[in-house]
């Protein structure tokens, strides 16, 4: 049998078997329902009992609340997730962040404002912000953006649906394969550029932009970026990804040639979370970190590759560590059940529901502080 085709059946078959495996599970977290397939007992005890509230297993019922007692007051990081996937399961570990972004205040204010201008554009009644014409969006493309455009990373979507409400847009034209140092470099000048406009600006990245954006906003400082509101960091590789140190991403080359080894170096975690420690965002710039999280059974063909080997690390959504796409102090919004792709979702209809959510955020917010100066 020809090898390459050989492999392809295995790695096929292996994929059809691991969607298969797995115990059935209903359930819901903030809102979100979710019927797919979970790796453990512990996980499917979870979802479909514990968070609601139907508590008949004494012995996991102690264990899980054990795990709530022990939260701090920020969300858990990396190593917190990876305990509770070696003590639990890394399904049960990925509900958990669910859940616990979901507590959180502002978040679940947010995703209200979010699911309500979501809902609204996508039965055509959305009414837009008063502010609007104040506004501009600027996009950042993620990797291989102009030869692998069937990713999304060339915001196509995202880009008509804002046009159709009549937002200004501008899109960043970074080098596709190149370092997140360089890149930076590129979308500073842009940010800065954009500030003659004398409109509010809304940053929105995907993917390896994340950390181009944050290393932009940070080499400007507060200066510089008084005109940038908010930063959209959807996917954010913030903290790079073990799948680029072990060296287990496909070989992008054979789909597309040659390209700069640089690009994916940048993405190495050491290097990532080095350079993650170094960002500082001025207060004024609203950060909403949205993404994917997947479980087992939801995970699609595409992020399959990367979630088996990256499952060793805690959970992720494929390609990242779901925790490793957080900025710190910026408001989350979870999808249940998608990856790193964020296929099925109605991208049109998300976007304008995180950007009119931005807008009325930031208009509440700026009400609300003028209403205390006055007192």
């Amino acid at each position: 049998m020809n090898y390459p085709l050989h492999r392809s059946l295995v790695l096929l078959i292996a994929l059809l078997l691991s969607a298969c495996a797995g115990l059935p599970v209903r359930g819901n977290i903030g809102g979100q329902s979710i019927d797919t397939r979970v790796d453990a007992e512990v996980a499917r005890y979870y979802l479909a009992s514990y968070l609601s509230g139907q508590r008949n297993n004494p012995l996991l019922d102690g264990r899980i609340t054990d795990a709530y007692k022990n939260e701090p007051s920020a969300l858990p990081d990396r190593i917190e997730l990876k305990r509770l996937s070696e003590e639990f399961s890394v399904d049960f570990a990925a509900a958990y962040l669910a859940d616990r972004i979901i507590r959180v205040p502002e978040n679940r204010r947010f995703r209200e404002l979010f699911e309500e201008n979501r809902t609204a554009f996508s039965q055509k009644r959305l009414k837009l912000p008063v502010g609007v014409p104040d506004y501009e969006v600027l996009f950042i493309p993620t990797y291989l953006y102009k030869r692998l455009p069937i990713t999304g990373g060339d915001f196509a979507v995202p880009k008509k649906a804002l046009q159709k409400i009549g937002l200004p847009l501008h899109f960043v034209e970074t080098v596709e394969d190149g370092a997140v140092e360089t890149n930076a470099d590129i979308v500073a000048a842009a940010i800065v550029a954009r500030a003659r406009s004398g409109r509010r600006l809304i940053l929105i990245s995907a993917s390896k932009s994340g950390p181009e954006v944050a290393l932009a906003l940070t080499r400007l400082g507060n200066t510089a970026t008084r005109h940038v509101v908010a930063w959209i960091n959807t996917v954010g590789a913030l903290q790079g990804t073990p799948l680029t140190d072990e060296q287990l991403l496909p070989d992008v080359e054979d789909l597309v040639g040659a390209v700069d080894v640089a690009g994916m170096q940048s993405l190495m975690t050491e290097r990532s979370r080095r350079r993650f420690q170094s960002f500082r965002l001025s207060d004024h710039i609203l950060v909403v970190n949205y993404f994917g999280i997947p479980l087992s059974g939801s995970v699609s063909s595409w992020a399959r590759p990367g979630f088996t080997p990256l499952s060793k690390h805690g959970p992720n959504d494929g390609i990242l560590l779901l925790s490793d796409m957080i900025f710190p102090g910026g408001i989350t919004v979870a999808e249940l059940g998608l990856d790193h792709f964020l296929l099925d979702q109605n991208l049109d209809a998300a976007t304008v529901g995180l950007v009119t959510a931005v807008m009325r955020w930031t208009e509440e917010s700026t009400t609300h502080a003028m209403q205390v100066s006055d007192k």
